[in-house]
């Protein structure tokens, strides 16, 4: 089924749209209740009153057209220099979101929450994300959810691993270093002087 697009207005993602021999007004979030029939007379006044931008773009479906106006809505704000939304904001207009701003949240929190070490909060907004019907049907955004997901916990295990050897280095620090030692005194009493030791930068009680 062929769709003409007569006019948009990309900052807010509207555009007016000839289907079917009908014109309608489509908006976010584009559902079928987002589409409202209009007249000529509708459309030529968003056009010369309004700042709708007149256009002859003719798709192949409603969700070819739907994807248009999505891309060319992102691509004004990134003109305008406008971010989106922070992570602490995105709960609170998760179910209002487009596809495209989710994909973009799910990016985000791979490219910058992982590499800063914030995996809770990768975590946490990934897992968010997942629970949305929105996120549910759509493949890509599932798997990369997914590898988020993966990829933290490959994250804390790498953590635990250096951890893991930060310890036995320690430990074998303390058996080259003073043999018989460890027969002497447990391990964790060693690794306890150890620390305070590192914390008050002396090895004997002051006064001794």
């Amino acid at each position: 089924m062929e769709i003409k697009i007569m006019a948009t207005a990309p900052k807010d993602g509207w555009g007016f749209i000839e289907k079917e021999e009908k014109l309608f007004l489509l908006r976010p979030p584009y559902t079928t209740s987002d589409q409202i029939e209009v007249s000529i007379k509708d459309l030529s006044k968003a056009i010369h009153s309004y700042g709708f931008e007149e256009c002859a773009i003719s798709l192949n479906s409603i969700n070819e057209t739907v994807k248009f106006l999505k891309e060319a809505y992102i691509e004004t704000k990134k003109t305008q220099g406008i971010e989106l939304p922070s992570f602490e904001k995105l709960r609170e207009g998760l179910k209002y979101a487009t596809d495209d701003v989710l994909l973009e949240y799910l990016k985000r929190a791979k490219r910058e929450l992982i590499p800063e070490g914030k995996l809770d909060a990768a975590e946490s907004v990934t897992i968010d994300l997942m629970k949305l019907e929105q996120v549910m049907r759509n493949p890509e955004m599932q798997k990369m959810a997914i590898d988020i997901l993966e990829n933290c916990k490959e994250e804390r295990e790498k953590l635990r691993e250096l951890e893991n050897q930060i310890r036995d280095n320690q430990e074998e620090t303390w058996k080259d270093r003073f043999l018989g030692v460890e027969s002497t005194y447990p391990i964790d009493a060693i690794k306890k002087h150890q620390k305070q030791i590192a914390v008050r930068g002396q090895i004997l009680p002051v006064g001794c």
